[in-house]
């Protein structure tokens, strides 16, 4: 039996220390409550508050379900957040009182073999989450979790652990973004949980910012507090969204059914944010703490103030490495509008995507660990792409992806380059987001030269809601950017998220798409397959 009491976190943690951030990140998380990040987290929490001794819950606490995230060959981390209330401020419980909230870890579905038991307690600093970080399992193995608070118990959880370092074994994981609740319902979620997955990577874009309202195609908006519908720009009301988007069955059935590696884009905080004047930088550190709150994510990933670290990297034994990148916290500001031509700020090569720390911490050790496929996470589309509006005229970038960022994108190809020519990397896949449509590229060598040799494969998720309803006239401007640039094998504008099979001999992208999500019960469907075989860089033709 593992001990009730759950482990410190390593103090070696593989995460770069708030102490050696660079200076604009230091900055940042100083800028407000007068210069000290303890005194921001001070604000935006119930910190101070004495407490009035332990609490109990007359209803059910457990309406937001339950999660695990960011697993390990011998842990993983659990998370809840008690709320009989969920849409109302405080979630309905007393914020002088700590609520018990035990935790159970089993072998089997029926915990007739529980291998982990403790206590946490959920308190009004953390908005009555519970993140508990359970150690000793085993490797490569399914565990069941539930927590407890009074006589409530919550949903069953189904979570597991990587293999060994040593061990090679298939893996089957989603990764998934844009999930905009008022533009359309979650049944792709829904699908996800019924796809026998390893992990789910959610790459940013989770809620959004938009006050809550009626579209003309989208949800069905229900009736809803007053305090829920704004733009959310406060602590309070970045924590009522998550309430309302984990209400929705349909993700927490995701949740439920694997563990998830998170990461953030911008609408956590606010469309493309990218200032740090005092007022903004108050709202991100609103958001950053209530994403944290929801998230299933370890201490060290605590935000301090308006600065947290996210940029992480997880192992699935030999077969596969995760790194985790935060695209949007440090880079610098998008060159102009919302395209660039190749001319000018584009391939200016001081300007970066990841932020100098980042940057050098990836180049510093990608790679440095020997696996079959090496798969970034992150929020972007990473590869080249024209996205002039006609053929033959002249070429321009998205200023908001890799390519705003010329020299910094063409840094990230040559770390993959350097990998692949010394042995270190055996395949590359970069997986993204944001841009609200499915893109399959191959990624080149040399950022200005599209007909430069391949090092690997770029693939941006589908939106699980953002693109709404198919739209087969505006997809079609996407089929004019497919035959402008030759390394792109697919342009699609469904709402959905991917799946890949790893196995050591190839890597299998299925793209999972629904022609409407303004109907719960639209039904999901293949919309493509890709093929990367070891050791071959590109998708296979065919």
């Amino acid at each position: 039996m593992i001990s009730s009491t759950p482990p410190r976190a390593s103090s070696k943690s593989s995460l770069p220390s708030f102490a050696t951030a660079d200076s604009l990140t230091r900055r940042r998380a100083l800028a407000v409550a007068g210069g000290s990040a303890a005194g921001l987290a001070f604000a935006l929490s119930s910190a101070g508050v004495a407490h009035a001794g332990e609490g109990s819950v007359e209803r059910d606490p457990f309406t937001l379900g339950v999660a695990s995230g960011d697993p390990t060959p011998t842990s993983v981390l659990l998370w809840t957040r008690l709320a009989p209330e969920p849409v109302a401020i405080g979630s309905g419980l007393d914020p002088r009182r700590r609520y018990p909230v035990m935790w159970e870890v089993a072998t089997d579905e029926r915990f007739r073999r529980t291998v982990a038991r403790g206590v946490a307690m959920a308190t009004a600093e953390e908005n009555f989450s519970v993140h508990v970080d359970v150690r000793g399992l085993q490797p490569g193995r399914p565990y069941w979790y539930r927590f407890r608070s009074g006589r409530h118990v919550s949903t069953v959880g189904r979570t597991q652990t990587t293999p060994s370092p040593r061990a090679a074994p298939h893996l089957r994981f989603a990764f998934a973004s844009c999930m905009n609740y008022r533009a359309g319902y979650f049944q792709t979620m829904r699908d996800m949980a019924e796809r026998d997955l390893d992990l789910i990577l959610f790459l940013g874009d989770y809620l959004y910012e938009y006050p809550v309202q009626q579209l003309p195609v989208g949800r069905t908006i229900p009736s809803l507090p007053a305090e829920v519908l704004p733009m959310t720009t406060t602590l309070d009301q970045y924590r009522l969204r998550y309430a309302l988007y984990k209400l929705d069955p349909d993700l927490q059935a995701a949740h439920h059914a694997a563990p998830w590696i998170v990461t953030w884009d911008d609408h956590e905080v606010s469309n493309d944010y990218e200032t740090d004047a005092p007022d903004d930088l108050l709202r991100r550190a609103a958001a950053y703490r209530a994403y944290w709150e929801n998230m299933p994510l370890r201490r060290p990933h605590r935000p301090r103030g308006s600065d947290a670290r996210l940029y992480r990297r997880l192992a699935w034994g030999s077969m596969a490495q995760f790194d985790i990148l935060d695209t949007r916290q440090y880079r610098d500001p998008m060159a102009g509008g919302s395209t660039t031509p190749d001319v000018g700020e584009r391939r200016n090569p001081t300007r970066t995507v990841l932020g100098r720390e980042q940057e050098r911490w990836f180049a510093g050790s990608f790679g440095m660990t020997p696996v079959r496929w090496n798969f970034v996470g992150q929020q972007l589309l990473m590869a080249r792409l024209n996205t002039a509006a006609a053929e033959g005229a002249p070429t321009t970038f998205s200023a908001g992806t890799w390519d705003g960022y010329q020299a910094s994108q063409q840094r990230m190809f040559d770390v993959v380059s350097d990998g692949l020519d010394s042995g270190r990397v055996r395949n590359f896949c970069s997986l993204g987001g944001d841009v609200h449509t499915s893109y399959v590229s191959n990624l080149i060598s040399d950022s200005l030269d599209p007909g430069s040799p391949l090092i690997g494969v770029d693939i941006t998720s589908p939106s699980i809601t953002s693109a709404q309803d198919f739209n087969p006239v505006a997809n079609e401007a996407r089929q004019v950017r497919r035959r402008m640039n030759p390394t792109l094998r697919w342009a699609d504008l469904h709402c959905g998220y991917d799946i890949c099979d790893v196995t050591a001999e190839r890597a299998e992208f299925e793209v999972r798409v629904v022609d409407k999500v303004s109907v719960p019960d639209s039904p999901v469907y293949t919309g493509a397959r890709f093929t990367v075989e070891d050791r071959v860089p590109g998708f296979a033709e065919g």
